[in-house]
């Protein structure tokens, strides 16, 4: 055959027969079509991993786990996984991560698919928690407060009272300036993490439990958010990316009515979402 002359029939089919084997291998594999979280995350409390085609059958309660879950620190890694469909499993924590953890994903080897297909793919993924968040805050979100409320915040790790001054102001509707805050201590902290239920947590972790003030009186009727800007960190240095403003209770009280004003509606509290 010269280098003009067409491929002989042989030839052809061969062609044909490979490419057929390449399109029916890569439709029969099995892999994770999403798998969530990846890279540096502030809150974990799950993952969760889709696949491209029903990995078991669903409803088998014998149905083996696909993936295992490895964390540097094993007490904050036990949880349990389940499949919530054929193709979704997900690993769900006792509780949500501390600050400072890491983690890999790692695919169970021989793991098949009920029609006998292997696991195929990356052979690890990995994430890590990144500095505390606010997973409560009082006042609750749509309540009235104070014009020299105290916010109470507990965290998922212990912070630094430095980088929580730092990293934590109020917006105040009609100010042009970030207003700061002031961390209170003492006597005051003690009576009011006492009257929250939190004083025997905060003995053993104080990092975890905040008690703060916008530094300045608010004025009656003022609407005003608690930010918790990026920055906030662990003893150990790690910290938040992130920025935003928390779901606060943000209108200050009212003057008392007078009979001039007494039918004048009180203004609304906001319920803002966190902004990511």
């Amino acid at each position: 055959m010269t280098a003009s002359s067409p491929p002989s029939t042989a030839l052809r089919r061969a062609w044909i027969a490979l490419g057929s084997l390449v399109v029916a291998t890569s439709a029969q594999a099995l892999t994770i079509s999403a798998l969530s979280p990846q890279g540096e995350v502030s809150r974990v409390s799950q993952v969760v991993a889709k696949f491209n085609e029903d990995a078991v059958r669903f409803g088998d309660a014998g149905a083996p786990a696909p993936l295992r879950v490895d964390c540097d620190n094993a007490a904050a890694a036990r949880g349990q996984g389940r499949w919530r469909s054929a193709r979704e499993w997900v690993y769900q924590f006792e509780a949500d991560l501390p600050p400072g953890v890491r983690c890999r994903v790692i695919p169970v080897s021989g793991f098949k698919s009920p029609t006998g297909v292997d696991l195929t793919g990356a052979k690890s993924y990995q994430f890590n928690s990144e500095g505390p968040f606010v997973q409560q805050l009082v006042p609750h979100p749509g309540s009235t407060i104070e014009e020299e409320q105290v916010f109470a915040l507990r965290l998922n790790g212990e912070a630094t009272a430095q980088t929580l001054a730092a990293s934590l102001w109020c917006a105040v509707d009609g100010l042009g300036e970030r207003v700061p805050v002031r961390l209170l201590d003492g006597q005051p902290r003690t009576e009011l993490l006492k009257h929250l239920g939190w004083d025997k947590a905060a003995q053993q972790a104080p990092g975890r439990y905040a008690t703060v003030q916008c530094n300045r009186r608010l004025s009656p009727a003022t609407r005003v958010q608690l930010v918790y800007g990026a920055g906030v960190a662990t003893p150990a240095g790690y910290s938040t990316a992130s920025s935003g403003a928390l779901p606060s209770p943000c209108a200050s009280r009212s003057p008392p009515a007078s009979a001039a004003s007494a039918k004048t509606p009180r203004p609304p509290a906001c319920r803002s979402a966190r902004s990511s």
